[in-house]
Order: C-alpha cells, then sequence, then structure tokens
C-alpha cells in the first residue's frame, strides 16, 4: 500500500552525504514512502546534496517527490499534516514508534515525520511540534540514516505482517 500521506522530512543538516543517504533510503521503501523533504540545508548539504538527492528521487527507477524548505515552519504550512512525529533518540522520546496507530492514521490523514540531521538534533522549540517517538531496543544513540531505516522497516514489517 504505497501512501502519499506520510511525509519524512530530514531538518537542520549540513552533511551532503547525510541528504543523499536520507533520499537513497527512503527511495529504498518505495511501497511506504516517496515523498523526500528537507527542512533547513545549509552549507555543502544544499550546494552538492541536494542535486544529489534530485537525481536519486527523480530517477526513472525511483520517480518520488523531492520538496526543501528553508524551515519547518515552511513545511508545516504548505503539507499541513494532519499529525506530526518527531522521530528522535530514546532519550528525547516518549514513546516508541507506534507502527500499527501510524499505519491507520495513514489510511486518512497526512502525517509528517521530522528527523533531526545534525547534533544536538532537534531543538525544544522543534520537540514540542509533535509526538516524539523512539526506536524501542535500543541502547545507543541512533543517526538520522538508521532511526529513518528502522522507522521505515517496521512500518512495512507491521504491513506485511498483518495483511
Amino acid at each position: 500500500m504505497t501512501t502519499n500521506n506520510l511525509l519524512l522530512t530530514l531538518h537542520n543538516t549540513h552533511s551532503s552525504s547525510m541528504v543523499k543517504l536520507f533520499a537513497e533510503t527512503i527511495m529504498g521503501f518505495p511501497s511506504v514512502c516517496r515523498n523526500v523533504i528537507f527542512s533547513k540545508v545549509t552549507a555543502s548539504a544544499a550546494s552538492i546534496g541536494i542535486p544529489d538527492a534530485q537525481k536519486t528521487v527523480l530517477s526513472k527507477a525511483h520517480q518520488g517527490s523531492l520538496y526543501f524548505f528553508s524551515d519547518l515552519s515552511d513545511t508545516i504550512e504548505i503539507f499541513k499534516p494532519d499529525i506530526i512525529y518527531l522521530l528522535v533518540s530514546q532519550q528525547f522520546g516518549k514513546n516508541p514508534i507506534p507502527f500499527e496507530r501510524i499505519n491507520n492514521e495513514l489510511k486518512d490523514q497526512k502525517i509528517l515525520v521530522i528527523v533531526g540531521g545534525s547534533s544536538p538534533g532537534l531543538t525544544r522549540k522543534e520537540l514540542d511540534m509533535g509526538e516524539c517517538i523512539y526506536v524501542d531496543r535500543t541502547t545507543s544513540r541512533l543517526n538520522p540514516i538508521t532511526l529513518t531505516s528502522v522507522f521505515l522497516f517496521g512500518l512495512l514489517q507491521y504491513r506485511s505482517e498483518n495483511q
């Protein structure tokens, strides 16, 4: 079940390789998500990473959608999500990723999932924008690409087990 209701956003990065890897990771799960969004991308991430990500997302093999904004407020204003989740390390999260709930919400609601792209990640103000969720059963801080991969794989796994 492919959905355009899932909007994954990498926010606040200056790493060109992280931008490229984020796009490649999302495009690796085309049945889950095809929307790649970047917010507050600076330095080489903007000049090198975005063109590389664009090539990945718009290739014939993937045919996804790529968006980039100057800040999260612009992302929220344009997409008007019904629900916002912030995918964070366990130390900042309130609840483990609720795969069943998210899967059900995606049927009729637009969900924005935000991943912080630099250390220390998201600001306190940004963390207050939605529900902070984390990968359960981890003992160390996970990088943004790992968080994104586990989130997408977990959602895919939930769907395959519950069809």
